[in-house]
């Protein structure tokens, strides 16, 4: 069993199993479903008929952008988290590396390690435009449910007609209901011997046959589920190319300059903090950031225990005294 945390929730995600081993596969009965989230079928409805559902605020990003969050709140963030573990459950495809047990966003850029030309696209807005119908479809064709059933998971699944930005459950959910294309994509991509990869809404392709015109395919998929792709990428041989935070380089992963410069800054404010509430955060974070860059390149892993000793030491009470 392992402990994953969302958005500040510790939610347990069992082994891994064929999607046709899911509870929810072939669930033909909304009650049956009711009880899977550990309710009763009338508070399901009554909870649809709430509007006070979701905490929507406003979030500034670190690029400069603001975004809006939509957050689950009482009734429905405990249904939310249930959905999540129960299509947590269910083993990804190959080619998923978000959400997954043991894959992650290094894993998602080291399957691009060696290979001689990349290409990376996004789809704009994933979740807003992934809507209560994508949804619908979704859990109808990738796990055989019920119309009612298919329907009334939709329904508690959306904020305002579409997947929210700030729920665990939105990168599953998301994902299953556009599985279809992306399987799609992914079969074409091997017949020619290149791989696919995706990370959220991050879909990136690498191969010596790469080429920009393979992107057609993509495109036109994306665009027939309601989707579009943008910041667009091609990388050529020999070329750094950055995916999903990490620089894939001819043999190897390294860490991107800026985020190197974040540790550094990170560094001098600890140096220059005058609290010791104000060492701790600062000193909790830095300490975030050096382990995660250890993890993805080995200059920084080799640097680990000195950057570990020197925080340490600057978030002590006696500050800089040896």
């Amino acid at each position: 069993m392992e402990l994953r945390r969302a958005r500040g929730i510790v939610m347990k995600v069992r082994k891994r199993y064929p999607i046709e081993q899911s509870r929810l596969y072939r669930l033909s009965s909304r009650k049956r479903l009711a009880t899977l989230l550990g309710t009763e079928l009338s508070s399901l409805r009554r909870l649809l008929g709430r509007n006070d559902n979701y905490h929507v605020f406003l979030r500034h990003q670190d690029n400069g952008k603001i975004r809006r969050i939509e957050e689950p709140v009482g009734g429905m963030r405990c249904l939310h988290r249930r959905l999540f573990e129960l299509l947590s459950r269910v083993q990804p495809p190959a080619y998923l590396h978000s959400g997954t047990k043991g894959r992650s966003y290094i894993t998602n850029a080291a399957a691009h390690i060696g290979r001689c030309k990349v290409i990376k696209t996004d789809i704009t807005k994933f979740y807003p435009s992934t809507t209560t119908r994508h949804v619908f479809v979704g859990m109808l064709r990738e796990f055989k449910c019920s119309g009612d059933v298919a329907r009334l998971i939709a329904d508690l699944c959306v904020c305002s007609g579409h997947v929210p930005t700030g729920s665990p459950v939105s990168m599953p959910i998301a994902f299953y209901a556009h599985k279809q294309v992306f399987d799609q994509i992914d079969r074409r991509m091997q017949a020619r011997g290149i791989t696919m990869t995706l990370y959220v809404d991050d879909l990136t392709f690498s191969g010596n046959r790469l080429q920009l015109l393979h992107l057609c395919f993509v495109k036109k998929s994306v665009l027939a589920a309601g989707l579009f792709c943008h910041k667009t990428r091609y990388f050529g041989p020999h070329q750094p190319k950055p995916v999903t935070g990490a620089i894939v380089r001819d043999d190897r992963l390294c860490l991107p300059n800026r985020r190197h410069l974040r540790i550094i800054e990170g560094i001098k404010r600890l140096e220059a903090a005058s609290s010791l509430e104000e060492k701790h955060t600062i000193s909790k974070r830095l300490l975030g950031q050096i382990n995660e860059a250890a993890s993805v390149e080995l200059r920084s892993k080799v640097r680990l225990p000195g950057l570990r000793a020197l925080v340490s030491r600057l978030s002590s009470p006696f500050g800089d005294v040896h």
